[in-house]
């Protein structure tokens, strides 16, 4: 099975994993046959991502960072949030979505203790959100939320301070949802307005009812090491070792899925600009925990290697999770292998991934020129369910 961009599918793939409705209600079930219509309906619909069933794949499970049914709950409740805050112009949240977070939290915590995968892993979102910003940031809270909370949980964080790091981690942007322009506010560098929203979400959490180190998750993510940061210029450990989590993962997926008109990164890029700032901006001991512990690359990423050749992540390597192995399926012209084969990065050292996913004919789009191809880096590879 492979994870391809809605875009990038054609007619007559299979679904390897089904697709849901916001109220948790199947749309497509595993194994329906796309059409053209269907492909265009789920494209208007804003679903990002689908499972395909793909000839000489049919052993490679993506790995998944919670249950479906786990991701169905927090899209409901960060919805309810966005819902209150934008269309009904809350000035906090109501009794009963705070209620909604808490549960959320808790559903979140409970299912990643049983997860035996302990990286770091993306959500690939199964379920539809038309408004592309809205569902920006629903994909980006729940990515911070869950790689936040892993990290949590590995470092003994237990009962209401765990579930309190979680919802802190999943509402750490919620202030953006209060800016003037919402969230089609476009930032741009020392944006006095937009670096509000860090003191705009605290005081909402704070005044709705959250546990103060939820709020503190929103007032202090924007922090760096070095007091370089907003809103106080704090530095080293002045700032709480789980915000500096929070603005570590913030970054991460931030460079991933290109914000705004941020041109996306490859993975193992973002990491890099990580480590640019590592010991200045971001602590290196946590720099190096998240490439660790972060699957850069997660098994079933279609990924264009450097030699052309289309190729799906099959495993990864615990010391070296941004070279991961990859089975080759088709050739660079987007021609189906007989015989699929697989490459260890790891000890083939002369060849990298180029880009991630695939286009109509089953060619990698990202990775060709930045002339010919303008938009070849937008496909987002780190959202979450």
């Amino acid at each position: 099975m492979i994870i391809m961009h809605t875009s990038q599918c054609r007619a007559g793939m299979k679904l390897g994993r089904s697709i849901y409705t916001e109220q948790g209600h199947v749309l497509a079930g595993r194994g329906f046959v796309l059409t053209d219509h269907a492909i265009n309906k789920l494209q208007q619909m804003g679903l990002p991502y689908l499972h395909i069933e793909e000839k000489g794949t049919e052993d490679i499970a993506p790995d998944q960072a919670i249950r479906d049914e786990t991701v169905i709950v927090l899209h409901g409740a960060l919805t309810h949030v966005m819902d209150e805050l934008i269309s009904d112009g809350r000035e906090k949240l109501s009794s009963a979505v705070v209620r909604f977070c808490f549960d959320a939290s808790k559903l979140l915590v409970d299912d990643l203790k049983t997860r035996r995968n302990h990286l770091c892993l993306p959500v690939h979102l199964t379920t539809t959100l038309t408004d592309g910003d809205k569902q920006h940031f629903l994909e980006h809270a729940m990515n911070v939320g869950v790689c936040a909370t892993r990290l949590g949980l590995d470092e003994g964080l237990a009962g209401e301070d765990l579930q309190a790091l979680a919802m802190g981690a999943m509402l750490h942007d919620i202030g953006r949802l209060l800016l003037p322009d919402g969230l089609q506010a476009r930032v741009t560098q020392n944006d006095k307005m937009y670096m509000t929203h860090a003191e705009r979400g605290f005081k909402l959490l704070r005044d709705s009812g959250f546990p103060l180190m939820t709020a503190h998750c929103a007032l202090f993510h924007h922090e760096r090491v070095d007091g370089s940061g907003y809103p106080f210029g704090l530095e080293g450990k002045k700032i709480h070792p789980h915000h500096q989590w929070i603005s570590i993962f913030d970054m991460f997926d931030t460079l991933v899925n290109g914000r705004g008109n941020g041109v996306p990164m490859l993975p193992h890029e973002a990491l890099e600009v990580l480590y640019g700032g590592a010991g200045t901006l971001y602590d290196m001991d946590k720099v190096c925990r998240l490439r660790d512990n972060m699957a850069l690359f997660p098994r079933g990423t279609t990924v264009r290697l450097s030699t052309g050749e289309l190729g799906v992540v099959s495993a990864l390597h615990e010391d070296s999770k941004q070279r991961p192995i990859v089975r080759v399926i088709r050739t660079p012209d987007g021609k189906l292998l007989a015989q699929p084969y697989e490459v260890d990065l790891k000890r083939q050292l002369d060849l990298m991934i180029s880009s991630v996913g695939t286009d109509k004919t089953g060619n990698i789009l990202a990775g060709a020129s930045e002339e010919s191809a303008p938009e070849s880096r937008s496909n987002k590879v780190f959202h979450l369910v």
